[in-house]
């Protein structure tokens, strides 16, 4: 008896790709306490007159610092 399955063998030197990691940074706007940030902006020593440069890093740092508060900044 004759059959035509045959058993073939294939060696395929695979090499394994390396898997990348990306980094992601987020931050939780939706848990913030409306209430207590606003608040804090009210408390704070934000300058809203016509800015000058050192007004602009003043206010910038500011609202960094009040953020980072409220809704830290997260990596996954």
């Amino acid at each position: 008896m004759l059959s035509d399955h045959f058993i073939i063998s294939i060696n395929v030197p695979l090499q394994k790709q390396l898997v990348s990691t990306k980094v992601i940074s987020y931050r939780e706007y939706n848990s913030i306490d409306k209430e207590v940030y606003l608040a804090d902006l009210r408390a704070s020593s934000l300058v809203l007159d016509p800015p000058h440069d050192h007004q602009v890093h003043l206010n910038d740092s500011t609202l960094r610092d009040i953020i980072d508060e409220h809704a830290p900044l997260r990596t996954k």
